[in-house]
């Protein structure tokens, strides 16, 4: 079962997840990547040994710069990640 049961919330979750991520990126592991934990759709920001039967995404992949060089989420990249569970 789902936690999240359509697409519109879950980009918004990951956004927002992301959002965080940029503000506090010195609060995460080096070597964090986003863990999505397929069955339950959980999705987090951890160190890969944090998570079991997780599929991982780079977050350089899902971060990008404005026209003005500040990071913000990567809201293409974020709608493709999430098609491939929601499609």
């Amino acid at each position: 079962m789902r936690i999240i049961n359509d697409i519109a919330t879950y980009i918004k979750n990951v956004t927002e997840l992301i959002w965080n991520f940029i503000l506090n990126r010195d609060s995460y592991p080096s070597n964090a990547l986003l863990a999505v934990q397929p069955e339950l759709m959980e999705t987090v920001i951890d160190s890969p040994d944090q998570c079991k039967h997780c599929d991982f995404y780079d977050l350089k992949m899902l971060v990008t710069k404005d026209m003005n060089g500040n990071l913000k989420p990567n809201s293409l990249a974020i709608r493709n990640m999430a098609n491939r569970y929601y499609g």
